[in-house]
């Protein structure tokens, strides 16, 4: 296994390469790449536009989830092993230092990985085997059953899945997980599902209108009937892949995105109208992906409806007439589109003003005079009621006149054939038939318009999140040299910063230096500037003008991921929150890694240091316990110094506390003060004057 493994030195190389033969980068001819001297795998990977994320998995797992993990890295000893996709063969595919692709069993790698923690349970296995007298040839899978169970807790690490980032290009996060493929497998598989329909309704309606019946055209019949079912089959597993495969990347995409907007971008939003974007994200999904679908299908049978009407009694009238029903359709669809604007705007707006009357209900109740507590409701209601009239009128419109219309229209240009009446009854019922596959295609067709309309309005909100995932996020340079004066940790001069509705700036000539082990307290009036000037150093926002350095390095230089760790920031009360799930989770948000019992076992000695020793002991579950507002409710300084410990445990160079000790009590503290002087490498307070 050695020779196969990458060493250190070429770490860049092996990801590059992985990354390549994975089809996640395009290979480039004489492209030179450049890395910092004891860059992980997660920044070289970052570098290169991807993602590695570190997993655990249970020892008993590792095995089976070994083909599913690709590609990866995985770290042996000193060196790297590239796992590469696995393709038609059953056997793993890995990626060697020589560019060589080699098979080799999953077993194999998992004994090369865990070598070290089986060895000395195989001794003791072996022996207790041997005295067992079990016969050698069961030998071997007794070891491996036993191994599992002594081995199950044990979690193996040093394991880096390589994926595309929620950032890149979405057609390529599509691309990458085969949707495109799938939808043109579906699409075929729609269209012989409907040719052989049709042969099979062929074979059955010449033999009716035929006087004579011969019984293997019924055996025939019966044939195409049956071969129906695993097209139905196959269109029911794509459309499944293709949801699941979708839906997945389009959350995460969006979920990426809401984490990378701009502050400034919704600080003058409110509670009800994030939470009505949020809301429209779920329709974004599942009404697109339906009337997708609904549409891919409708399309195929509305393309062969056209040559069925042609070749039938009604000929090219009624194809004529069918493209001209479809332009209808198009323009009651875009109506419905417009008038559905309309609604989800007042909806929206309803939302977010229920929203906002539920956050602040305590407050109304208090204070505003209750001849006032339902103001401007019935407005809105009546608004409401005449948005909901007209787009129900164009939904009835809608799903209702295009497939019934249809059914008239189609009567209309079989009318001259039949005044004729020259047509044989196998024209006239091709004729029949046309129009009935016709009318089931108008029918998805105008379903799968209505949730496509929703879907657009719906994306008109969600976009922007959607857009908010491709900003650029500073990667900093390559190679850095040392810093000039190591001693300055912080260095600001002449920073100004101004909001984008401000024509005053906040901060102006702002200049400090910071070195490490100072321990400083920034005091000022309200409205001063300080909080704006943590999100600087915090690297939240940029400054207008002037310069601010961390080591000697800009943030352009260092890089976002690396600034930040640099830093680590507590801000205002109000700005922070306790998230909807564990208190270990809230504790250690600014953790890079895998956390293990040591991370654990640091934070309670942190959390005891602070004073919430008497809260862990009262949790049912510890620092397991889930907390936030459908958990365990904290108190106000319990929060505090709950985002206290949690910039205390990102082990930054400088810890940034924004006013957290202003909700506490004398005793507290005094205890949360010396935690933070004792345990802040750098660290410091803004407080009001």
């Amino acid at each position: 296994m050695n020779e196969h493994l990458w060493p250190e030195s070429l770490l860049v190389e092996a990801v590059h390469s992985l990354a390549i033969e994975s089809g996640l980068l395009r290979a480039t001819r004489n492209e030179k790449r450049e890395t910092r001297n004891e860059e992980d795998v997660e920044a070289i990977a970052r570098r290169l536009g991807l993602e590695a994320q570190p997993i655990e998995t249970p020892y008993p797992d590792f095995e089976s989830q070994l083909p599913k993990m690709a590609p990866a890295l995985l770290q042996i000893g000193s060196g790297f092993l590239a796992i590469l996709p696995r393709r038609a063969s059953l056997r793993l595919a890995i990626l060697s230092s020589t560019g060589k692709k080699i098979r080799i069993p999953a077993s194999t790698i998992r004994s090369a990985l865990c070598s070290n923690i089986e060895s000395p349970a195989i001794q003791q296995i072996d022996t207790l085997l041997t005295r067992a007298q079990i016969s050698p040839a069961k030998q071997n899978r007794a070891r491996t059953a036993i191994l599992r169970e002594q081995l199950s807790t044990t979690l193996i690490r040093g394991i880096w899945l390589l994926r595309l980032p929620p950032s890149a290009s979405f057609w390529l996060q599509l691309r990458q997980a085969k949707v495109p493929r799938r939808l043109l497998a579906l699409g075929a598989a729609h269209t012989i599902q409907y040719i052989l329909w049709i042969l099979a309704w062929w074979v059955i309606g010449a033999n009716v209108l035929n006087p004579r019946t011969d019984q293997s055209w019924l055996w025939l019949w019966a044939l195409l009937l049956l071969t129906l079912v695993p097209f139905r089959v196959l269109i029911t597993w794509l459309q499944g892949r293709i949801a699941i495969s979708t839906g997945a990347r389009l959350k995460q995409r969006l979920f990426f995105g809401a984490l990378r907007m701009e502050p400034d971008s919704i600080r003058h939003q409110g509670a009800g109208q994030l939470l009505g974007r949020v809301i429209e994200t779920e329709a974004v999904e599942s009404l697109a992906l339906s009337g997708g679908f609904l549409g891919l299908v409708a399309i195929v049978e509305l393309a062969i409806s056209i040559f069925v009407l042609a070749a039938g009694a009604g000929g090219a009238l009624q194809s004529a007439l069918l493209v001209a029903w479809l332009a209808i359709t198009a323009a009651m669809s875009a109506r419905y589109y417009r008038r559905n604007r309309t609604w989800t705007d007042v909806r929206l707006s309803m939302t977010h003003d229920l929203v906002e009357s539920m956050i602040g209900h305590r407050t109304r109740l208090a204070q505003l005079p209750p001849d006032r507590w339902h103001s401007g409701e019935d407005q809105a209601l009546e608004r409401y009621l005449k948005a909901s009239k007209d787009m129900d009128n164009s939904t009835a419109g809608l799903l209702a006149i295009v497939p019934r219309g249809w059914l008239v229209l189609g009567l209309v240009g079989l009318g001259p054939a039949l005044a004729r009446g020259v047509d044989s009854p196998a024209q006239i019922a091709i004729a029949v038939g046309g129009m009935l596959l016709a009318y089931r295609a108008f029918k998805r067709l105008a379903a799968g318009a209505w949730q496509l309309a929703g879907a657009a309005v719906a994306w008109q909100r969600v976009a922007v999140l959607f857009h908010s995932a491709t900003r650029p996020e500073a990667l900093g340079s390559p190679i850095l040299p040392g810093a000039a004066e190591p001693h300055k940790m912080v260095d600001a001069s002449d920073l100004v910063f101004r909001y984008n509705d401000r024509t005053e700036p906040v901060l102006r000539g702002c200049t400090f230096q910071i070195s490490a082990g100072d321990r400083l307290v920034l005091e000022g009036e309200s409205g001063g500037g300080k909080s704006t000037l943590v999100s600087l150093l915090a690297g939240l926002r940029e400054p207008n003008s002037g310069r601010l350095l961390m080591d000697g390095f800009d943030r352009q230089t260092l890089g976002a991921e690396a600034w930040r760790k640099y830093i680590a920031a507590a801000p205002q009360f109000h700005e922070n929150h306790v998230l909807a799930e564990t208190f270990a989770f809230n504790l250690f948000m600014g953790r890079r890694g895998i956390i293990g019992p040591n991370d654990l076992r640091e934070a309670e000695a942190i959390c005891a240091e602070l004073g919430l020793a008497e809260l862990l002991e009262r949790m049912p579950a510890g620092l397991l316990q889930m907390v936030g507002e459908t958990g365990w409710q904290l108190s106000h300084g319990e929060r505090s110094r709950l985002y206290i410990a949690r910039a205390l445990l990102q082990n930054s160079e400088l810890v940034v506390l924004d006013e957290s000790f202003a909700a506490l009590d004398p005793e507290n503290l005094q205890r949360a003060v010396e935690c933070v002087v004792k345990r802040a490498k750098s660290l410091l307070v803004i407080a009001h004057r």
